[in-house]
């Protein structure tokens, strides 16, 4: 997790918005770290930490939270008070209810609600000006974010039973799978995610010194995946990241028995999650080389070595298949660009 890597899209979705709204994206690109050649290709990856940092360069450029992706603009500091608001609360439903509230009062931009159904729960978000919002970063961020931080609130993984959204699927719709770990569906009524009512009664087991500590890394941790996450991709990604490189990658079928299963239902459940282990593998070399090249002082060569390629040659054809470009270009310094 550490290690995570973002599609291009949404840096390019980010420098857009930036501009739309009067401001130098290029400075902020360089200042976070980002290559500008990476970010033209379609297929570049960026370490998440470098995203991270150029979000929270716009945020203080736009002073808005909404990445001048809604109007009004939201202040800097609307999700310090909801968070600190919701982590008073006695259950999780209490603290989306005060949420849901306090984004009212303070925000125009976009609003939320849930609804009780049954033993299902249906957490609406509306944005108030969607064509601000051509690329759906604001929509993905709002309904990712909301998910992640009611997980945090409760210490435990909510598993999604629906994800709607209320436009086609885009270009980038691969990278939902991470996202959204749960059956996707386009051109729907509403943007929502559905899950089991049952977590409305579940407590709160954070409080204001957790929450401090939680908004050091924002936003981070309100776009990756949930620290509880228990899908099966989760556990294999943690047991890969467990173990030193030079160890090589272990097999599927020490991994099925580590996680005591047979090899048929491992198979059987990654495919539920739409994916197979030797793509985990390949996004696991993918970013820790990402990760790597960011250290102008260790060698492509060693590099190669450390992902288990045997001649630097097939390093750098896997890692253009990966990104777009060759390990070189990638390293490439940002001055002059």
């Amino acid at each position: 997790m550490k290690k995570a890597t973002i599609l291009s899209h949404y840096v390019r979705a980010l420098m857009a918005s930036l501009e739309r709204n009067g401001q130098d994206s290029m400075p902020l690109l360089l200042q976070a770290g980002i290559a500008p050649e990476v970010v033209r290709d379609v297929n570049g990856r960026v370490p998440f930490a470098n995203f991270t940092a150029l979000v929270k360069a716009s945020w203080l450029a736009l002073d808005d939270e909404n990445f001048g992706l809604g109007e009004p603009r939201l202040p800097i500091g609307a999700f310090y008070f909801a968070g600190h608001l919701m982590v008073g609360a006695p259950t999780l439903g209490k603290a989306l209810m005060l949420g849901a509230r306090l984004y009212a009062y303070t925000n125009n931009g976009w609003s939320i609600s849930f609804t009780e159904s049954g033993d299902e729960v249906r957490f609406d978000v509306k944005l108030n000006s969607p064509q601000l919002d051509p690329d759906h970063l604001l929509a993905e961020f709002v309904l990712t974010g909301w998910h992640h931080i009611a997980c945090w609130l409760i210490g435990k993984n909510i598993p999604l039973k629906q994800v709607n959204f209320d436009y086609p699927a885009p270009d980038h719709e691969s990278e939902y799978r991470h996202i959204f770990p749960a059956p996707r569906t386009f051109n729907q009524p509403s943007l929502s995610f559905t899950f089991s009512a049952e977590f409305l009664d579940y407590p709160i087991v954070q409080n204001t010194e957790t929450m401090d500590e939680y908004l050091k890394t924002t936003p981070q941790n309100l776009l990756l995946g949930p620290v509880h996450d228990d899908s099966v991709s989760t556990k294999i990604r943690l047991i890969l990241e467990s173990r030193s490189q030079e160890d090589g990658f272990p097999s599927f079928e020490w991994v099925a028995d580590t996680l005591n299963m047979t090899t048929k239902t491992l198979r059987m459940k990654l495919k539920n999650e739409g994916i197979t282990y030797q793509k985990h593998k390949d996004v696991m070399r993918r970013d820790l080389a990402i990760h790597y090249l960011a250290q102008q002082n260790l060698p492509i060569t060693k590099i190669a070595q450390r992902l288990g390629f045997s001649e630097p040659s097939a390093f750098n054809r896997a890692f253009k298949t990966w990104t777009g470009v060759t390990p070189g270009a990638y390293r490439k310094p940002t001055e002059g660009a």
